[in-house]
């Protein structure tokens, strides 16, 4: 075993390719697996912890629980199968065999979009049991400014009885990472770091330099604000192109025209993002609340923020107009139709529902109380769709639905672009896949 704290990140980068470093990844979900396996890829001993031992296992043998991250399983394979990699459910030896800590376990918010820190804590207070002198602490999981210090730094030091920034080193790096992207953005983008102190940011710089560039940042607040930052970019670029969709609509404008013009070639300094049915996954939908929550501490105004979660929050009901309005353009009764989703992914190509817009669509929908309402998505069973209270269908039975709402553009779809094509003039396209749909966000019919 290595201590890491203190040494320069070049040497902890070099010690880590040679396999002196063990690293504990708590939390090896859709997120933390991938990044647990590619550290183990680039020369480090790694324990993943989960807290369900049937998954445990599954990982053990080599067999991925991911879907949709491209190469992942082969190289799971063969980490295992080297012993480079290994799972388990003792998070406490975990950590006492590792002389670097990541934190990558999920933040949650409620309705209100109040921080939950509870895994977080538990996550934290089982890995200060293994904390020795000389090791490194690195939170991963995206939080508001200020949590790693106000949150994960208390357990830390009751657990172990040692003090960061003196006895072991302290750092945030947030994953700039997206579900079925993960190992591509991993070494496509730079990797942010900041610690509690200098020698916390030189040692988590050497952990990520495997990776490619990193970034030290001046503190530990800042590196965690990065991410939140870039979140909330998004999820009010996305607030100002939906608002253009429901604007060009009434208009007889396409607004993924004007986007498509708008942003042509002016990559300085325009760069407006795609309207859509809603903002889904766990991370856009979530970051904005860290902010508007922070500015309420320190007396900021957050109108803007609450005013774009409201537009993207309000997409599922207008596009539950769009529905109402293109079955009553062919004189057709809600309560007498059949509405068909294809897709109920929250983005295409993946397997992820957390704060879909297909589930708000569904529930507004029930509202109007057509005669079904259908889904078809490939990632998904029939089970599984039937528990999240849809009617199962297959492709083809949800094609004959008197309006279809197309919500992720999976790949299969984009392959039977001839067969959407035969039914553009009952279908939603939310994603703008047929640029000639007759009914889309951003364009319809007007009359």
């Amino acid at each position: 075993m290595v201590k890491v704290y203190g040494k320069a990140a070049k040497e902890v980068t070099r010690l880590l390719r040679k396999g002196d470093v063990t690293i504990d990844l708590v939390g090896i979900g859709n997120m933390g697996l991938p990044v647990a396996v590619s550290f183990a890829k680039e020369g480090a001993k790694v324990v993943g912890v989960r807290r369900d031992p049937i998954i445990v296992d599954r990982i053990n043998r080599g067999e991925s629980p991911l879907i949709g991250e491209p190469k992942f399983s082969d190289l799971l394979r063969d980490v295992v199968k080297a012993g480079k990699f290994k799972a388990t459910i003792d998070g406490a030896a975990a950590a006492k065999e590792s002389d670097v800590i990541v934190i990558l376990v999920p933040l949650l918010v409620d309705d209100r979009g109040q921080e939950d820190y509870s895994i977080i804590r538990v996550a934290a207070d089982v890995a200060s049991k293994g904390i020795e002198k000389g090791d490194l602490v690195i939170t991963s999981t995206t939080m508001p400014p200020g949590a790693t210090e106000q949150v994960v730094k208390p357990v830390l030091e009751t657990g172990s009885g040692l003090v960061a920034g003196t006895d072991f080193g302290l750092a945030h790096s947030p994953e700039r990472l997206m579900v079925g992207r993960v190992m591509r953005n991993l070494y496509k983008f730079p990797k942010v770091v900041g610690g509690i102190d200098k020698a916390s940011t030189e040692a988590a710089a050497g952990i990520y330099g495997v990776f490619g560039e990193v970034v030290q940042t001046s503190s530990l607040i800042t590196a965690e604000l990065v991410k939140v930052a870039e979140g909330t970019f998004r999820d009010v670029n996305i607030g100002y192109a939906n608002f253009l969709a429901k604007l060009c609509e009434p208009l007889g404008i396409d607004a993924w025209e004007v986007i498509t013009a708008a942003n042509k070639d002016t990559g300085e300094h325009c760069m407006i993002h795609r309207p859509s049915a809603g903002v889904g996954g766990h991370c856009i939908p979530v970051y904005p609340w860290f902010l508007i929550n922070k500015a309420m501490e320190v007396g900021e105004d957050a109108t803007l923020l609450r005013q774009v979660r409201y537009i993207n929050d309000s997409m599922s009901i207008h596009t539950v107009d769009l529905v109402i309005r293109c079955l009553n353009s062919h004189s057709q009764a809600v309560k007498e139709s059949q509405v068909s989703l294809l897709g109920i992914s929250f983005r295409a190509n993946v397997k992820e529902t957390r704060f879909a817009a297909s589930l708000q669509i569904l529930k507004h929908l029930k509202e109007y109380q057509p005669k079904v309402i259908q889904a078809y998505d490939p990632y998904f069973s029939a089970k599984e769709l039937q528990e999240l209270g849809f009617t199962p269908v297959s492709f083809e039975e949800a094609l004959k639905a008197d309006c279809c709402i197309l919500i992720a553009s999976h790949q299969e779809f984009v392959k039977a672009k001839a067969k959407l094509e035969a039914i553009k003039n009952r279908l939603i396209d939310t994603t703008n896949l047929l640029s000639e749909a007759s009914w889309k966000v951003g364009r319809v019919p007007v009359h």
